[in-house]
């Protein structure tokens, strides 16, 4: 193992002293001297110190004048602030560093007069004359001169704008974070407890319960329903401007760098290597998707470059951190997203943590939390080396800002805190973060925040503390600079959360005392302020009925803003569309769509219609047949033309095992895809039987045609559809359509099967590498075997008929159906091969598809 640079965590105690100053109280270290003293005296932010403007406005301020009185005449004619409640929070946040004099208070007769006398010019004894107080221990006319010229130098303009770190740690809840007391085995993290104690610890942090919708939630500062962010995986679209783009186009702010180092995961399944750069991010150096296999052995993409690195993740991150850092001569913003304490659980190099650990497969096994521990000590030690690197300056000129993305795992949960929650869920313990703010403009020291704060809510507070405006910011994203210095409340009154996955998929809500889950088929009330760990459901409780309602029209009034409409007079524009969502429950589709497209051989226009809602344990699926995409566009025309239908299906939402398969029969539809286009695979043709095109009936007849065979002439268009006789466009394979059918990129779920389970496009992840779905079916060899009671059709087994193909179990990923189970989720997958969509159904058809 590489060495570290000589760190060892015995050899914290003299650094966490020299920079925090946590073991001996020290006012004078580093990094007090360097923040305490993070104030301004350009009170209406002119860019000049006037004794007519700023200095007025001290004094007043010290002799308890407000609103009006105190900003009467007194601001200068350039001023960046202006109001009276403006400049009362700025004056208010100077606190204790107008005791110039170093007397014990800050007193107008002498502390004022100081600042005053100094602004006008005065200097030496003229300065101080008369006007010190009596218990003062700055005293010397040099002393006070010196720390009033401190305040005006180091007041300027890069001082008022900071620079910015973001530290993301990865899986870290509060029972996993020594600066809260839920956990009595919390990691030893002596940078962090620094920064805390220099700093603001913030209590009531929601972020979401996964990786990807939080990142997205800070960097556009919307909730996942206005990016269409809210699952694992999900990729960002370059709609949405990210905080870095706006940094950069903002003229305000346009004279920050930034960076973003470490975990991007907001390029989907296959991210592109120049994703974050498409966003905005003039450097990017990192690992692109949600996790890496081994933390010495890992793919590093620097700028659309990639190359393999085999230093230790938590190390080569901080590495490029701080030659980053060296680089820049601006003002900067760093996103610095770590991958610890994230899986694979591991034994980090021992000089970065204080754990006594074997590192064994088996130990590891037994004993996960122990190891998941010793990767946020590891990463501690690294913020502080990280922390070191910088010089006072630059220290002094730096906001810190920690916090996690989601809860802690549920195999490495503290069960003694959170027995409902983790990783993935909407409990607790699945949302609430840790967040500890340190640094430039942080007045607050060694205090706690309950205010409320949204992960949506730093987009705005980093804008606002680079200089932006964040009142012209995303509706989602609330400021809480102003919590930096002040005890006040905050603008935020609820948090807001949602989230989508296999085994979970609804949202929450929370005001300061109460907080309302929904997961489409049930709500839960939690009384948060005397029940924390959400033990007593308050839901069915009558009393409880209002907070219940009035959280239930808080989500519809917030979702009503929302840029994806969910009032089904609403409709939503598929034409064409490659969908996203793996939500397996159809009660997430609940909208109306619509598209416009066209019959290519007949170049007649069409107008596609599907309405979706939700009733009971039940959805209702209603369409007019008509695509989301063109169609009939082979050589040679459909025997048939499309006209719109009156469709009616419903399917169970949460549909079950049978106690057998159902296999296909003639007559009935087998599902209907999500731009509302029905299944009807089998043909009505078999060998023998009539003129064989139409009216084979006999389920028992083995030799019915496969319309996929290209012997076969069924014409099918480029979607393998073609129109029935009355008028009816329906699929016989692939829709080769609203999926990426050729790159390697995880299938969302493009429709639902008549027992309600869900169809997904061809790929998925098969433990870390994007393949296709196989079938398990295979072609029979040799000649045809007649079947007794059934002319037999002459010749080998060539695909021609449905009978020509057998299933092993075990040949491919699926089936019998054509289905599989990944990620705790059933349904079934589109293939190149027999059967294309679907066997047979694992659950019971609805009668609407009879």
């Amino acid at each position: 193992m590489k060495k570290i640079r000589g760190w060892h965590k015995q050899k914290l105690r003299p650094f966490i002293t020299l920079v925090f100053g946590i073991f001996l109280a020290s006012s004078g270290t580093a990094l007090n001297n360097a923040i305490e003293n993070d104030i301004s005296l350009d009170i209406d932010e002119n860019g000049s110190y006037d004794a007519l403007t700023d200095g007025l406005l001290i004094l007043r301020h010290m002799f308890g004048l407000t609103d009006q009185a105190l900003i009467a005449n007194a601001i200068g004619l350039d001023a960046q602030v202006t109001s009276a409640q403006e400049i009362a929070s700025k004056l208010q946040s100077l606190g204790t560093d107008l005791d110039i004099d170093q007397d014990g208070e800050v007193n107008a007769l002498t502390d004022g007069l100081l600042i005053l006398r100094f602004l006008f010019g005065l200097s030496d004894n003229s300065l101080v004359s008369n006007v010190l107080g009596q218990n003062a221990q700055r005293t010397s006319a040099s002393d006070i001169a010196s720390y009033l010229e401190s305040l005006v130098t180091e007041g300027d303009s890069t001082r008022d704008r900071p620079n910015i770190i973001l530290i993301i740690s990865d899986d870290q809840g509060l029972d996993s974070s020594s600066q809260y007391a839920y956990s009595n085995n919390p990691p030893v993290t002596p940078i962090l407890d620094g920064l805390a104690l220099n700093g603001i610890v913030f209590d009531s942090v929601w972020a979401t319960p996964a990786c990807t919708p939080t990142r997205s939630a800070i960097i556009t500062g919307k909730y996942g329903f206005n990016t269409g962010i809210t699952s694992v995986g999900d990729e960002l679209s370059t709609d949405h401007e990210t905080l870095h783009k706006y940094l950069k186009n903002n003229t305000k702010t346009a004279d920050y760098s930034s960076a973003l180092i470490g975990k991007w995961h907001l390029g989907g399944a296959s991210p592109n290597p120049n994703h974050p750069n498409i966003h905005g991010i003039d450097y990017y150096a990192g690992h692109l998707r949600g996790s890496i296999q081994n933390y010495e052995n890992w793919q590093l993409t620097i700028n659309g470059e990639t190359t393999t690195s085999t230093t230790y993740h938590t190390t080569a991150i901080t590495n490029l951190a701080i030659d980053w850092i060296n680089d820049q001569t601006n003002p900067w913003f760093l996103w610095l997203a770590y991958s610890a304490p994230h899986t694979p659980y591991h034994l980090p190099p021992q000089n970065l943590h204080s754990r006594n650990l074997s590192g064994t497969d088996e130990d590891i096994n037994s004993n996960p939390r122990s190891y998941y521990l010793a990767a946020i000590e590891a990463m501690d030690t690294e913020i502080g080396r990280l922390l070191s690197s910088l010089d006072q300056d630059t220290l002094r000129d730096t906001l810190i800002i920690f916090m996690g993305d989601n809860g802690t795992p549920g195999r490495v949960r503290n069960r003694s805190v959170y027995a409902n929650g983790a990783k993935g869920t909407l409990y607790e313990g699945g949302l609430a973060v840790p967040m500890v703010i340190s640094g430039s403009g942080v007045t607050r020291k060694n205090e706690r925040d309950s205010n409320l704060i949204n992960s949506t809510d730093l987009f705005a507070t980093i804008i606002e503390i680079a200089g932006g405006n964040s009142t012209e910011l995303p509706e989602d994203s609330i400021s809480f600079a102003r919590l930096l210095n002040s005890t006040e409340d905050s603008d935020r009154t609820f948090s807001f959360t949602e989230y989508d996955s296999d085994s979970t998929t609804g949202w929450a809500i929370r005001n300061e005392n109460y907080k309302l889950i929904n997961n489409g088929s049930e709500q839960q009330l939690f009384k948060l302020d005397n029940d924390p760990y959400e033990t007593v459901d308050l839901a069915d409780d009558q009393s409880f009925s209002t907070v219940k309602d009035q959280l239930n029209d808080l989500v519809t009034n917030l979702r009503s803003g929302s840029n994806e409409p969910t009032d089904p007079s609403e409709s939503i524009d598929i034409t064409n569309k490659i969908f996203t969502s793996r939500v397996a429950n159809c009660r997430e589709y609940v909208a109306q769509y619509s598209s416009s497209v066209t019959d290519i051989f007949r170049s007649v226009a069409f107008t596609g219609d599907l309405v979706i809602t939700a009733s009971g344990d039940k959805c209702i699926l209603q369409s007019n047949g008509v695509p989301n995409h063109d169609f009939n566009d082979g050589n040679t025309g459909f025997p048939n033309n499309l006209s719109p239908q009156t469709q009616y299906y419903e399917i169970n939402a949460e549909p079950v095992f049978a106690a057998s398969p159902t296999y296909l029969r003639i007559g009935t539809d087998n599902g209907l895809m999500l731009n509302g286009v029905k299944i009807d695979l089998l043909a009505a043709a078999c060998f023998g039987v009539g003129n064989e095109r139409t009216g084979c009936m006999d389920m028992s007849n083995p030799w019915r045609f496969d319309p996929m065979h290209p012997a076969n002439g069924f014409r099918v268009d480029s979607h393998n559809a073609h129109v029935q006789p009355n008028g009816s466009y329906h699929y016989h394979g692939s829709p080769n359509a609203m999926f990426e059918t050729e790159s390697p990129i995880i299938s969302p779920i493009i429709g639902f099967a008549a027992d309600g389970f869900p169809i997904y496009g061809s790929w998925f992840d098969d433990n870390g590498t994007v393949r296709k779905a196989e079938s398990s079916y295979r072609l029979k060899t040799g000649t045809r075997v007649a079947v007794d009671g059934y002319e037999t059709p002459p010749g080998n087994y060539d695909g021609q008929f449905r009978q020509d193909y057998e299933y092993v179990i075990g040949f491919g990923d699926l089936d019998e159906c054509n289905g599989m189970t990944v990620d705790g989720a059933y349904g079934y997958y589109i293939t190149d091969r027999f059967p294309y969509v679907l066997a047979c159904l694992k659950g019971s058809s609805d009668a609407t598809f009879e």
